[in-house]
């Protein structure tokens, strides 16, 4: 009878489930066909246990505390399904019977992180699973559960159920490992599989279905009216609308694509941090052609420096502003060089063409703009853009994919909401700037404030920006905060991010001094890769383990859809989307992965 009634459950919600959450499932052939084998998962919502049995390619018994049996919403589902009630005071008693169901050759799921995440991430996995299959000797098969995050039985947002969906669908992704022997599966090695499979599940993601400059026109025409970027100057601030971007964008596109190709279809751009460089580097990707970040400079061998850079990246055509032009042409090798004052590329957009392309784009739906400029025939995997962080090093090409997963990864977990408003005046060079101060907005419904680049050294005018704007997250360098030496005690303000090397006193000296919460990122390769927030409320403390969202030492947790691992103190890094087999990118030595997931680096200019 509980057989019959399994497989009518299964009848009923599968085409349900699939249609609310277009479930795509990845890897199910690795679950084994025969035998006892342990789901070790990610644990997000309250709905994890129906997800996982409905893609799971047998039936699958769960591992839960007594106290959900007795939960209205589905406690009936974990006693139907032959759910392993287990209590906090007796462990023994829970491997024991845990053991018993894989030895008996069940399919049976646990979530190691012991209760829901309220981070969004993977947290810390608790070894009661190493001595489960010590006893039993089953493998294990880590699982991953990407999107879901974006229910409303998960804790984003701040709460669990109270909140209005995003959308009327919301997309998974839900990946199967490879099976682990269980004399290999360790604390460390399952959460580096789990996150494996992070990355692999977020590569299936449904952005990645359309090229990047689709994504882009679509997000920039909703909320037409909505700023996206806001600079305040001296005498005036600019409010630039998303309709408004979208309309300079796309008439810059238009003027590049009539330009003869060039080989590589590398373009320069030499400016300050601000909307205009971020409008630049949208018209040139919309285009076709690979906007190069440059480190802007006025220092003479930081110049000589970036112009070396330049020569072997085959870029003949530098934007940069007229006055910084005769320090270019010093070190330019040969006389084949084209530099282009910004104020003729800003100018031409007042042009009756330009205007008109304006307009145009302002009002024409997504779909026709998308035409206009064939962008759904563009390939996903082509060269968007290039960053050279510092003078002299070696540039990093991103593809139009990685560019897109980063944007998403950012917005992924609560670290940044799709309304953010984050003030950062990080030049579009570094990969913390490019992603918080252009894409990640762009791609979302957020806002990116600055200063302008005259004001940078004004407190009166950061205060003005902050609290004009309501902005809720300030980013920026370690050199960014050391110089603010008063408080930015505006309650719009969640936290601060900060990049780049900080001590733990550093951390603590800056909070004294701004009064708000400062939490650490790191970037590498090209791409943000932790991030850190404040501690979510603990409000629900009876039921929920307390969870930390931050730590002084630590540059954060691995966003997800990127996985970290470490190997005799040296750092691998995997990133989204992935190929088989993956692809670990070396990453700095002297590193700790801590048990809570945290990333320590101790080396390569990032203090403790």
């Amino acid at each position: 009878m509980k057989f019959l009634a399994q497989l009518f459950f299964r009848a009923l919600m599968l085409p349900f489930v699939q249609l609310l959450y277009r479930v795509r499932k990845i890897g199910r052939e690795r679950v084994p066909v025969t035998g006892g084998v342990l789901l070790l998962s990610n644990h997000v919502s309250y709905i994890d246990s129906f997800v996982i049995y409905l893609c799971s390619p047998r039936p699958v018994r769960f591992v839960v505390l007594e106290a959900y049996t007795k939960v209205p919403a589905i406690g009936w589902f974990l006693k139907l399904f032959g759910a392993i009630p287990i209590r906090k005071t007796s462990p023994k008693d829970a491997i024991v019977k845990t053991a018993e169901a894989l030895q008996q050759g069940d399919v049976v799921c646990l979530f190691p992180e012991g209760g829901l995440t309220r981070l969004g991430v993977t947290g810390e996995f608790k070894k009661g699973f190493e001595l489960i299959l010590r006893k039993s000797k089953c493998p294990v098969v880590p699982v991953y559960m990407d999107g879901l995050w974006n229910s409303i039985f998960s804790f984003e947002r701040g709460s669990y159920f109270k909140k209005r969906p995003n959308g009327w669908t919301c997309p998974l992704q839900v990946a199967f490992g490879e099976p682990i022997p269980a004399e290999e599966a360790t604390v460390e090695t399952v959460r580096r599989a789990v996150w494996e499979q992070g990355a692999e599940a977020f590569s299936q993601r449904r952005e990645f279905d359309r090229p990047l400059e689709v994504n882009l026109i679509r997000s920039l025409k909703r909320k037409r009216r909505r700023s996206l970027f806001v600079e305040y100057g001296a005498e005036k601030n600019r409010d630039w609308s998303r309709a408004y971007v979208t309309g300079m964008a796309m008439a810059m596109a238009r003027r590049w694509l009539n330009n003869p190709p060039e080989p590589g279809d590398r373009i320069g751009i030499l400016l300050p941090p601000g909307p205009m460089t971020a409008v630049i580097n949208m018209g040139l990707f919309l285009a076709g052609k690979t906007p190069v970040n440059l480190p802007f400079t006025i220092d003479q061998r930081e110049t000589e420096a970036v112009a070396k850079a330049i020569a072997p990246l085959g870029i003949r055509t530098v934007i940069t502003s007229r006055a910084f032009m005769p320090h270019l042409m010093d070190f330019w090798h040969g006389d084949e060089g084209l530099f282009l004052d910004l104020k003729a590329v800003v100018s031409s957009q007042s042009s009756p063409i330009g205007l008109f392309e304006q307009v145009r784009a302002t009002l024409e739906p997504s779909w026709l703009a998308c035409w206009r400029l064939n962008l759904k025939e563009r390939d996903l995997d082509r060269e968007a853009v290039g960053i050279v962080s510092e003078p002299g090093e070696e540039p990093q090409f991103l593809t139009a994919r990685e560019v897109l997963a980063n944007a998403l990864q950012v917005k992924a977990a609560d670290f940044v909401t799709g309304d953010d408003v984050i003030f950062t005046e990080d030049s579009l060079c570094r990969p913390e700037g490019l992603t918080l101060g252009c894409w990640t907005p762009a791609l979302g419904r957020g806002q990116a404030v600055a200063r302008a680049f005259s004001q940078r050294e004004s407190h009166e005018m950061l205060e003005k920006a902050i609290l004009n704007q309501g902005v809720t997250i300030v980013a920026g360098s370690s050199d960014f905060f050391k110089v603010i030496e008063q408080p930015l005690a505006i309650q719009s303000i969640k936290f601060g991010i900060v990049f780049g090397p900080a001590t733990r006193w550093n951390m603590e000296d800056w909070e004294s001094t701004l009064d708000i919460p400062l939490a650490r990122g790191w970037s590498f390769h090209g791409r943000v890769v932790t991030l850190s927030r404040t501690d979510p409320k603990n409000d629900t403390a009876a039921t929920h383990q307390e969870q930390k969202g931050r730590d002084p030492k630590s540059v954060g947790f691995p966003l997800p859809g990127i996985a970290l691992k470490e190997e005799e103190g040296k750092l691998e890094v995997l990133f989204s989307p992935v190929s088989i087999p993956y692809q670990w990118i070396p990453g700095p030595r002297e590193v700790e992965i801590g048990p809570e997931g945290f990333l320590f680096l101790r080396g390569e200019g990032i203090e403790e």
